[in-house]
């Protein structure tokens, strides 16, 4: 959730750094901010209740200096619940969730407290073992030993020189460069000054005081080596370019996104194909969009390798938990690599023998390495909440992935399945181009008023129906539900009202029946599909791909979303409510 940044190094002008590097991290949260800089021995705390991207402030020299931009959990939004929070020596800023700080706040009194929230507790905890004296390494373990609950913290102790950080369960990595060193939760914090990467593991608590870093183990205490870690990502990609929004220049990006994806190693992929055979039971793991794209790979794998799979939400998978066992795999999709409720599932279940087969966006993130295989999806930085180009890239993994399970099996089709997605992307390339955008513009103009919409699809299409409604949900606030195409009769349909807009994905004759259904109770159907039905009021070509339908199909539901958002006057980029890494449960 929450953006975390730090600097500490030979430059005067820390504060800016670190207000630059929040700004590239406002996705993860966008309530409010704040910013931390250690001048002269002292701490001057700016803080302040909405987006920093709107921050126009300007602070005094000084070579240290740490924020947090917050994606509200624990009290209101407001200046006294923003980061970070000082309490006697601490200064501090929390990502995470403390899940035991109302017995704690108890015991300290509440009435020392200025904030509503967890995260203050943790200073307060930390200070406590300072005044005792302990040195700081003991101070935050013994505070780490206290805390039920993912947290990533970052702090300064006064009279301490640099600034302390540690993680359980919730994202920290530190970037080097010649002359500073930087703390982050996310690496677009720091692309523009190096892509130089340590990654904090969980339990472990870093010492940065300018170039000098330290490591070491948060339970007890030894002094931990790092490997530098050249990060792919250019701090190009990390910008909008041309583009108006992050989501727009995402959603044309697939032009190139997918065909990264799909250019994993087939070696990779067979290893991948080999968990799955290896086991008994195959688990999808995953939240919101990715959940949906798991919906779709049940199809696939379905239609193309006869695997039954099952396709479980993250947050509802405990009540399975008791079919996992050595003969299990769990393929985790996750963007971030970050999603708390993912990352639960697949620690309880490697302690049970099962195997991790892990689709993310970053391969050293903590599903990653939790993994025993990992499909990147060499998606680049995505920004915007409301995810796209990996959505497409991830459906593409799981296609594929589908096809190698295939030829183990003895289909001998994977090249097969390749070929078809490279020429899914081609026909995607020749989608996105400005005159197709301004198509959709035109029919979300027709639609933008109405407050309801409803997408039906059938077969793979199903799951893009109910992403549909995610993403329209997401960023234009419009009330949307997805509904499998032949389910309408069994009581969606006393829904349809006179000009309620209801997407139509596909044009199979069965769907084209129940679009027909749509329209007799007065509906304003609009076809996303090959071919045109005389049944559609308005229609948006994709491409014939095959088995590969859904992939094309998501695209324009992306434009449709984005166009639908803008005429409302919103910022499809930071719909609200939202955050893009949700790290917390």
């Amino acid at each position: 959730m929450c953006g975390i940044f730090a600097v500490s190094g030979s430059q005067t002008n820390a504060g800016a750094v670190v207000i630059a590097g929040l700004k590239k991290l406002e996705y993860r949260g966008y309530d409010s901010w704040g910013v931390a800089i250690r001048r002269e021995g002292k701490v001057v705390l700016e803080k302040q209740v909405g987006k920093i991207s709107e921050a126009q402030h300007e602070f005094e020299p000084a070579t240290e200096a740490f924020g947090h931009s917050r994606w509200a959990t624990h009290g209101g939004v407001t200046v006294q619940n923003s980061h970070p929070h000082r309490y006697g020596r601490v200064t501090l800023a929390h990502n995470g969730i403390f899940e035991n700080f109302a017995s704690h706040k108890e015991r300290i009194g509440t009435g020392t407290f200025q904030s509503e929230t967890d995260s203050e507790v943790i200073a307060a905890l930390i200070n406590e073992h300072v005044e005792k004296g302990c040195d700081p390494f003991e101070a935050i373990q013994n505070t780490a030993s206290q805390i039920k609950g993912r947290f990533a913290i970052i702090l300064c102790i006064d009279g301490v020189d640099g600034i302390f950080a540690a993680r359980r369960g919730s994202p920290l990595l530190v970037g080097r460069s010649a002359d500073a060193t930087y703390i982050a939760s996310d690496i677009p914090a720091f692309l523009e000054h190096t892509s130089t990467v340590n990654y904090l593991d969980d339990d472990e608590i870093v010492w940065i005081r300018k170039d000098n870093v330290l490591f070491a183990d948060l339970k007890t205490g030894k002094s931990i080596e790092k490997r530098n870690i050249d990060v792919p990502w250019s701090e190009e990609e990390a910008q909008k370019g041309d583009f108006k929004h992050f989501m727009l220049k995402e959603i044309f990006e697939q032009k190139e996104t997918i065909s990264r994806a799909i250019n994993q190693p087939s070696e990779l992929m067979k290893s991948a194909a080999e968990v799955l055979a290896q086991c008994n039971g195959v688990y999808f793991l995953a939240c919101g969009t990715a959940h949906k794209v798991a919906a779709t790979a049940e199809y696939f794998f379905a239609d193309i390798s006869g695997r039954k799979i099952n396709v479980v939400a993250a947050s509802e998978m405990p009540t399975f938990e008791s079919f996992i066992n050595e003969k299990t795999a769990l393929i985790a999709i996750s963007q971030s690599g970050e999603t708390a409720d993912v990352l639960e599932i697949l620690e309880r279940g490697k302690k049970k023998g099962a195997k991790i087969v892990s689709i993310t966006n970053v391969e050293m993130s903590s599903v990653a390495r939790i993994s025993d295989v990992v499909l990147p999806l060499n998606a680049g930085v995505e920004k915007a909440v409301a995810s796209t180009k990996a959505a497409t890239a991830q459906m593409a993994i799981c296609f594929l992935l589908a096809h190698a399970d295939a030829e183990l099996r003895g289909r001998g089709i994977f090249n097969v399945g390749r070929e078809l997605l490279r020429e899914t992307s081609t026909a995607i390339n020749e989608l996105l181009n400005p005159r197709y955008a301004e198509h959709i513009h035109a029919v979300a103009e027709k639609i933008v008023d109405r407050n309801n919409m409803f997408i039906i699809g059938r077969g793979s299409l199903y799951p893009m129906a109910l992403e549909a409604a995610i993403k329209i949900q997401e960023v234009s606030y419009i009330h949307a539900q997805g509904f499998a195409a032949g389910e309408l009769k069994h009581g969606p349909i006393a829904l349809i009202e006179n000009r309620v807009p209801c997407l139509v994905l596909g044009d199979d004759p069965e769907t084209i029946s129940n679009a027909m259904e749509l329209k007799a109770r007065g509906a304003k159907v609009i076809g996303i599909s090959p071919t045109r039905a005389d049944v559609f009021d308005e229609w948006i070509r994709v491409p014939d791909c095959d088995g590969a339908q859904s992939i094309a199909t998501l695209v324009p539901v992306q434009i449709l979303a984005y166009q639908l958002a803008i005429l409302r006057g919103l910022d499809p980029d930071m719909p609200r409510n939202l955050a893009k890494s949700v790290t917390v449960k």
